[in-house]
């Protein structure tokens, strides 16, 4: 029989060991609530949205041409969101009931949500799921650092889900359905989910809003109003670009609505400060550059720019008349310091009009992409072009013959990856030769969503599921 000193060591001794295997498991699951190098865990890879992957080295511009589809995974409905990959899993978002998903890096599920949606039989689409994209972030939810899926649903609710099971930690209501959608993608920032709010399909339009939520409650900290309470319009379509540094938020906005007069926010490029939505500067589309149903649908990306030996700080996004504007981030307010015609005018991207695509910045060259357009005297469906950031010009242009540009501009060191059409077109960032291309056999799926690039394997979706693209 073991004596009273021998028992309390034995105890003692048993219960460091306990404390240690605690301690053990507690700092593994710590690491594990954060992105990994090389994951993508928001729109476009960042919150300054760049679209590029810095980490990636084993898609590259020797290994492109090498690239085979992996697998797919058929969603039953439309995908326009872009996959975003984090520590081992593919989050995605699609139209249908289901709507969603966490899988694996093998394809296997991990999980499903259905987190609503919005059916208006006087708009087209009728019917909408999850439209955008989600963000995966560590937060303290309950005392505990948790990895967490933040994304709009499509009952007009913001949704906080546990990244691991899909079990929904808050939900906060932003509107109301079916009038207003969450189209906006969102970005978390210094405790906070920052997101835009517009209407279904401008029918009717609604006010359009950014609104600022407590990451770890859902709780409405404060809301920038595009238009007057009581006025609609303003929509704000695309995601919060938030430049880190200076604790600042740069977003577009929609048509105006009925009180256009007073609606000096609408159809215009706004920065506000990120801790409490204030407005700092702002860029008022001008009527003779104004097309109908003209606004802006896309998110702004930050980039630099060497202007006479100074490196100066840059913001830019595309709109739907064609023009890709510039701006100096630290003013806004006086105007683009260069514009870049992409694409012929009009209100309907999907039909070959405008640019409702971000580009991408790998931080030497920016790359721009929209519709319908002219390259070296022949008609393009779509075009993509790498642009010199100090002045605009352009250093190449690709002609795409199968379908306009819709999802965003991705790249890694080397390499750029884009939809168009039922095609996924990989290029060289340095010469624009076609790298590598993949057909969806089916002619009338189009590629809507952007992709994401991670550890080797490129994620897109179109019309009918979720592709892997991988060597």
């Amino acid at each position: 029989m073991l004596g009273k000193c021998v028992k309390q060591k034995f105890h003692l001794g048993l219960l460091a060991v306990i404390i240690a295997l605690l301690s053990l498991i507690y700092t593994l699951t710590a690491q594990n609530v954060h992105a990994a190098s090389g994951d993508w865990p928001t729109y476009l890879a960042n919150n300054a949205h760049t679209g590029f992957n810095s980490s990636e080295t084993i898609i590259n511009r020797s290994t492109a041409a090498k690239l085979k589809l992996h697998w797919t995974h058929t969603s039953g409905s439309m995908i326009s969101t872009q996959p975003t990959v984090a520590n081992g899993t593919i989050y995605w978002g699609s139209w249908g009931i289901a709507n969603e998903h966490a899988t694996a890096l093998n394809n296997a599920r991990v999980w499903v949500d259905g987190l609503g949606n919005t059916t208006d039989t006087q708009c087209n689409p009728v019917t909408v799921g999850v439209a955008r994209t989600a963000t995966i972030a560590p937060v303290v939810i309950g005392g505990q650092t948790t990895l967490v899926d933040f994304v709009g649903g499509g009952d007009a609710h913001f949704y906080a889900l546990n990244a691991a099971t899909g079990t929904k930690i808050w939900s906060t209501l932003l509107g109301s359905s079916p009038s207003h959608f969450i189209w906006s993608s969102p970005a978390v920032f210094n405790g906070s989910v920052y997101v835009g709010l517009a209407s279904f399909g401008d029918c009717p339009l609604v006010q359009g809003q950014v609104i600022q939520l407590n990451a770890s409650t859902g709780a409405i900290q404060h809301t920038f109003n595009v238009v007057p309470n009581g006025c609609t319009g303003g929509g704000v379509w695309g995601a919060p670009t938030i430049d880190q540094a200076n604790g600042t938020i740069y977003f577009a906005t929609g048509n105006p609505g009925a009180c256009s007069s007073s609606e000096t926010f609408s159809v215009s490029f706004i920065e506000v400060k990120a801790a409490d939505l204030s407005l700092v500067h702002y860029w008022h589309v001008p009527s003779n550059e104004q097309t109908g149903d003209g606004d802006f649908g896309s998110t702004a990306t930050l980039f630099t720019a060497t202007v006479n030996g100074v490196v100066t700080s840059r913001v830019g996004i595309a709109n739907k008349n064609g023009i890709y504007y510039a701006f100096n981030r630290n003013n806004i307010s006086a105007g683009p310091v260069w514009r870049a015609k992409v694409a012929i005018a009009g209100g309907c991207p999907q039909c070959g009009d405008g640019s409702i695509s971000p580009a991408a910045w790998d931080g030497t060259t920016l790359y721009v992409a929209g519709g319908t357009t002219t390259i070296k005297g022949s008609s393009c469906k779509g075009g993509l072009r790498a642009v010199n950031p100090a002045t605009g010009a352009f250093i190449w242009e690709h002609c795409m013959l199968a379908g306009p540009i819709l999802g965003a501009v991705s790249a890694v060191p080397g390499v750029i990856v884009v939809g168009e059409g039922n095609f996924v077109i990989v290029v060289d960032a340095v010469t624009s030769a076609t790298l590598f291309r993949y057909q969806d056999p089916n002619a009338n799926s189009v590629f809507w969503g952007a992709a994401s690039i991670s550890n080797g394997v490129i994620y897109i979706g179109n019309q009918d599921g979720l592709y892997a693209l991988g060597l």
